[in-house]
């Protein structure tokens, strides 16, 4: 919880410290901006970064830890900034953007001490945005993609030029289920979000039933494909996830639109999900069920 006295007591310490860590730094208590420099010999560059973010993270902790948080958070601002030289040496940066499909609090709980630029996706996943570097993808952070102008309106959109990188994607059939995936793609989890080209069937009907176990793997069937198919899903969904070098999420959802939902999922061997009684089948069901999936293999 911040207020303003709060924040104008961390804005003096900011002030007081920021000039023994960094010389030549300046800090702007009244616009609430530091400006830092970076660059050897001849090449100095320099960016003007506000401060909202370093206020917030000290507000949160108690007193005594505001100047290790403040140095920690100016050092990685100057490292900032030199990343952002280096990457203009790799072609566009804009074009370079993509997006990946990761388990909700996935950046919070790896992030450095600048904040990742990323996209809240729902209550189970989040949208984070990466700079193709080589054969590197980046974390972009908000400091970085200010740095680099990336926020104005006429850059491309990371999560549209990732949707473009998987458009070619085609489902795999499995027993009862069907798979995206590409071997070492991590893009390939942004499926869930062009569910309307990739996965259509999310928007007719029930829906579909739904795993991410790993950044390069989407697997979904039918909602109403009956048990047997749906257990055969969260067996694979947790199969797959298990020891995976690029894990998502161990989960098994429950898309329908624009809604997606947790499907209990029991830690048996092998697992058994717990259908939703609107999933259960019934044999209207199952008859509706078969003339879309005729509809979709012509």
């Amino acid at each position: 919880m911040t207020g303003t006295t709060n924040d104008s007591t961390v804005l003096r310490a900011i002030a007081d410290l920021a000039p023994m860590w960094m010389p030549g730094c300046v800090v702007d208590t009244a616009e609430r901006t530091v400006e830092v420099g970076w660059g050897r010999g001849a090449l100095q560059m320099s960016a003007v970064v506000g401060l909202g973010e370093i206020i917030d993270r000290c507000n949160q902790v108690p007193q005594q830890r505001w100047a290790e948080q403040i140095e920690a958070w100016l050092r990685a601002v100057v490292a900032e900034g030199e990343l952002a030289t280096e990457e203009h040496r790799f072609g566009d940066v804009a074009e370079r953007q993509r997006a990946l499909l990761v388990q909700r609090g996935w950046s919070a709980r790896t992030a450095g001490p600048v904040a990742d630029a990323l996209i809240p996706f729902g209550d189970h996943f989040e949208v984070v945005v990466f700079i193709r570097t080589g054969k590197e993808l980046r974390r972009l952070t908000v400091v970085r993609r200010s740095m680099l102008g990336l926020g104005d309106p006429a850059v491309p959109s990371p999560v549209q030029l990732t949707l473009e990188q998987i458009s070619d994607l085609r489902p795999v059939e499995h027993d009862g289920f069907s798979v995206l995936s590409r071997d070492d793609d991590p893009l390939v989890s942004m499926a869930v979000v062009d569910r309307e080209n990739l996965l259509p069937q999310a928007s007719l009907g029930l829906g579909v039933l739904l795993g991410v176990p790993r950044l390069s793997t989407v697997a979904f069937c039918a909602a109403d494909a009956g048990q047997e198919a749906a257990n055969e899903l969260a067996r694979f969904v947790a199969d797959t996830y298990r020891n995976a070098p690029d894990q998502c999420s161990p989960d098994v959802f429950w898309l329908q639109g624009d809604r997606m939902v947790q499907v209990p999922v029991t830690l048996a061997e092998p697992p058994t999900v717990m259908l939703p009684a609107a999933l259960l089948p019934s044999p209207r069901r199952t008859w509706v069920r078969h003339l879309v999936q005729q509809l979709f293999r012509r």
